[in-house]
């Protein structure tokens, strides 16, 4: 079964990095200006970063 994971939308993406703070697994991390997925085995698709994302940049997508 394939959980929902993080999909940035690098077009609205700001660069707060609200996304990783509030992160409970710490899957999500910053490469320069922009998040990223570096562990996705990790996340628990909790979509807590999209909550927290003020420019609506994360969804939540199926592999």
């Amino acid at each position: 079964m394939n959980f929902p994971l993080p999909v940035l939308d690098i077009t609205r993406c700001t660069g707060v990095a609200d996304c990783v703070a509030v992160c409970p697994t710490y899957c999500l991390e910053m490469d320069g200006p922009l998040p990223w997925l570096p562990r996705p085995a990790d996340c628990i698709s909790c979509g807590l970063c999209v909550l927290i994302c003020p420019a609506e940049a994360l969804t939540l997508a199926a592999e």
